[in-house]
């Protein structure tokens, strides 16, 4: 079960109204519930209640590991350090985590995209994906294209992030091109690194890691 609330762990009466009932009712042990979390929200006395609630992922928007680039887009109210801490006191608690990562935002330089990808590494969150940065129409980045006169994409399928026709933000030092190609060659690094595909097998079985091999050929 996928919740598809990116601002789900927030509010300790809406969560641990939830998961008490999720309890109450026995379902925890049956599910596989997916979530999505933030850094800066994410308090330990969510975590006991939501696993036991059923709760085996949160997603965590780390988007990059510059406080610059974070700043940029108003992402940078928390450090490195404290990426760190939460990743590793949810995974402690026996969730795991699924790391987001934006390249392109408008202050990205190749220095700072390269620093992004060794901190995902480093961070060896059990699942990571590797967005181009987009201007979806209605943000705050959309405006700032249009006040910048940034090429958009001309058709819907321009936004998805894996279309033929996928056409990211440029930055104020790289291409959308740049970005795009640094965003590919970096996921097709990282579900190819030994270090993770070790850490996958170690904790999901053979058949998993041998399953993310075939998906990164």
């Amino acid at each position: 079960i996928k919740i598809a609330d990116e601002m789900f762990v927030l509010n300790p009466k809406h969560v641990l109204g939830i998961c008490d009932l999720l309890i109450e009712r026995g379902y925890g042990d049956r599910l596989n519930i997916w979530a999505y979390s933030r850094v800066d929200t994410c308090q330990p006395r969510f975590l006991d209640e939501l696993r036991r609630a059923g709760f085996r992922w949160l997603v965590i928007g780390v988007e990059s590991a510059s406080e610059l680039v974070r700043a940029s887009v108003d992402k940078g109210k928390f450090s490195q350090v404290e990426i760190f801490r939460v990743v590793r006191m949810i995974q402690d608690k026996g969730i795991n985590v699924l790391a987001n990562f934006i390249f392109g935002l408008p202050e990205d330089d190749r220095e700072s995209m390269t620093a992004t990808f060794q901190m995902a590494l480093e961070l060896r969150a059990e699942w990571t994906t590797f967005y181009s940065a987009m201007a979806y129409p209605g943000s705050q980045l959309y405006r700032e294209a249009l006040e910048c006169g940034w090429t958009l994409p001309d058709t819907w399928l321009g936004y998805s992030q894996h279309s033929v026709d996928t056409l990211p933000l440029p930055t104020k030092h790289l291409t959308a091109s740049e970005v795009l190609r640094f965003r590919d060659a970096a996921t097709q690094a990282l579900y190819s690194d030994p270090g993770y595909l070790s850490y996958i097998k170690e904790k999901f079985g053979v058949e998993t890691a041998d399953h993310i091999r075939e998906l990164a050929s």
